[in-house]
């Protein structure tokens, strides 16, 4: 049910401890999680009485446990412990980034985080789109193929592109973890919601909504 007065749903699939899907109110999430502004705008337009379709947000610690758990931030020092962080060479990047991506695809989450992450999915539609803030993400059929999604989106973490990123920022090798979103994937440009948003955040920005006009996506005009 969503909160009284709240107008949606948000759910957090959590991995401390293993295997708990605790509801969480977006707002406790977004000052701590806010990337690329998106989670901070959907909790300040969802404050001021704009309806949220529900979501379900992965937290950042999901990500950072999945890595830990698989002593992964070692094995990918290791693999590039070759290339020099401050002139990386393209072709060895290209050679090696691969395998860092094929190692969050190989691992398994435990049992009992992927339990939590399938029931956190059980109030949404069944074509879902799986993505972090402020990027378009993945589309996939709710269930397994969400989950894949999921590490999908973590993996990408490993694209030639990101990585240079990260290095000419001065973030090194490794991606920080960061929240994933999930919600409903047949979304249009709403404008009434464009309008309510943007009178909100005090900014033009587009919103993205379900059939009954509940915004699941904020991008900046």
């Amino acid at each position: 049910m969503p909160p009284a007065g709240g107008g949606y749903t948000v759910t957090v699939a959590d991995a401390s401890p293993p295997g708990d899907a605790l509801p969480l109110p977006l707002t406790d999430l977004a000052d701590r999680e806010d990337d690329g502004s998106e989670l901070g705008w959907l909790r300040l337009a969802s404050d001021h009485g704009v309806p949220l379709a529900p979501i379900v947000v992965v937290p950042a610690r999901v990500e950072s446990d999945f890595y830990r758990w698989n002593h992964l931030a070692p094995r990918w020092t290791q693999l590039l412990s070759a290339v020099d962080p401050r002139d990386p060479d393209e072709d060895d990047l290209e050679e090696l980034l691969p395998r860092a991506a094929a190692w969050v695809m190989e691992h398994a989450l435990l049992d009992g985080v992927v339990d939590a992450f399938y029931a956190a999915l059980g109030d949404l539609p069944g074509r879902l789109t799986v993505r972090r803030p402020a990027t378009d993400g993945l589309v996939a059929p709710r269930g397994r193929p969400a989950l894949l999604a999921l590490k999908r989106t973590w993996a990408a973490a490993w694209d030639v592109d990101a990585v240079l990123d990260r290095v000419a920022a001065g973030v090194g090798w490794l991606p920080p973890a960061r929240p994933v979103l999930v919600h409903g994937a047949d979304l249009r440009p709403d404008q009434g919601a464009s309008a309510a948003a943007s009178t909100v955040l005090g900014r033009p920005v587009s919103a993205w909504a379900d059939g009954e006009g509940r915004i699941a996506r904020l991008t900046p005009v």
